[in-house]
């Protein structure tokens, strides 16, 4: 148990250094899942559930001042939860939402209370004209939530293991089996929303290319990425060809124009 909580301990302050060290993505359920795989030796069901839950957070995003439920908490602790006590996708997906919650709450408190005072003390600082330690305020900031964030995830694990059957108790199974349900309904939304931001002209041949290999020549994903690759290769070809011949005519047209 002691090592599990050091793991999820560290995992948790990886994950949340995500924005510290340049909008990395490690916090996202998909590479936590991963990890949380390797702590409680089930590499497979850590990957199915981290890649589950990511569909379930791909549209929740912050807009203007909005905080969204915070997905690393969420898929840490549901994750772990899940694996430690020998639950499916369906449990993972009735956790993470509530728990996700909680993060939320904690970071409401940091935005509205615990920041605006550090930026108020960097103000007073700046105006005694000490600069560096002024600056600094910000890396405390950043720090405050990293640490924060981890302990939190940290004692929630700790001492919500036990606490998972109690819960499970009180959560019609009706309602477990809408999520069971929903499980198999979030990779086609997921992938909907995909497609949605990034479907155009250009890309759809290759978007429906790639379904006729799946749905009718039964093709896996390594053979359709293959067969894909190749027709990106063959339009790379064809259009270096074009601008190519396209620059002799430009350099043929501006000779005779010079000789004429």
């Amino acid at each position: 148990m002691i090592w599990q909580v050091i793991g999820i301990f560290v995992i948790a302050f990886i994950a949340n250094m995500q924005d510290f060290l340049g909008s990395s993505f490690i916090g996202r359920p998909i590479v936590t899942g991963m990890f949380v795989g390797l702590l409680f030796g089930d590499l497979t069901q850590g990957l199915i559930m981290g890649a589950t839950l990511e569909l379930a957070f791909l549209g929740l995003m912050g807009v203007g001042a909005t905080v969204p439920p915070d997905e690393i908490i969420g898929g840490i602790l549901a994750t772990a939860l899940v694996l430690k006590n020998g639950y499916g996708i369906d449990v993972a997906l009735t956790l993470v939402l509530p728990i996700a919650a909680l993060g939320l709450a904690v970071k409401n408190i940091l935005y509205v209370i615990v920041f605006p005072a550090m930026t108020h003390r960097a103000e007073k600082l700046i105006e005694e004209g000490k600069i560096k330690q002024a600056g600094n305020m910000h890396l405390i900031a950043s720090f405050t939530r990293i640490l924060l964030m981890t302990i939190v995830t940290t004692v929630a694990f700790a001492i919500g293991s036990n606490m998972v059957d109690k819960i499970l108790d009180l959560i019609p199974q009706a309602f477990i089996d809408g999520m069971n349900i929903a499980t198999s309904i979030l990779p086609a939304v997921g992938f909907a929303m995909l497609i949605n931001m990034t479907f155009s002209k250009k890309v759809a041949p290759f978007f429906f290319l790639g379904f006729v290999c799946v749905a009718y020549l039964k093709l896996d994903m390594i053979a359709t990425a293959m067969i894909g690759a190749i027709f990106a290769g063959i339009m790379y070809i064809i259009m270096s060809e074009i601008q190519k011949n396209k620059g002799q005519i430009n350099v043929s047209g501006e000779e005779q124009y010079d000789d004429f």
